[in-house]
């Protein structure tokens, strides 16, 4: 009965030895506009590995749990360029993240085409 017992309790302290590896590593941040400074929010942020992924709150804020180890962060936002960063976690991290905005060239030549318009039609009067 008590080889039983020590058995029961050394399969238990394994277990519980190995729960420590499973233990999950946080990812916070912020993402910005990289000229105004000013917080982006509904961003995407996704670990493409595992899928996991959550967007930015009104404040440009995330954070994501992952496991340790290694990971591609994917950063997405329409209008501006996408950010793709490989790390390895080993700890809770902190990060900014600094979006270029993409320049809308088909709005530019929209509005270019409108003020060509607008300035033959005032030569016409």
């Amino acid at each position: 009965m008590k080889t039983l017992l020590y058995c029961i309790l050394f399969l238990l302290g394994l277990l519980l030895s190995n729960s420590g590896f499973s233990q999950l590593v946080l990812i916070t941040g912020n993402v910005i506009n990289e000229k105004t400074g000013n917080a982006i929010e509904n961003v995407s942020i996704l670990e493409s590995f595992s899928g996991i992924g959550t967007i930015t709150n009104l404040s440009g804020n995330f954070s994501l749990m992952l496991k340790p180890g290694n990971a591609e962060i994917l950063i997405t936002h329409d209008g501006y360029k996408d950010y793709t960063k490989k790390v390895v976690l080993q700890k809770d991290t902190i990060v900014t993240v600094s979006l270029m905005q993409l320049v809308n060239i088909k709005s530019k030549t929209k509005v270019e085409e409108h003020q060509k318009t607008a300035e033959k039609s005032e030569l016409h009067k």
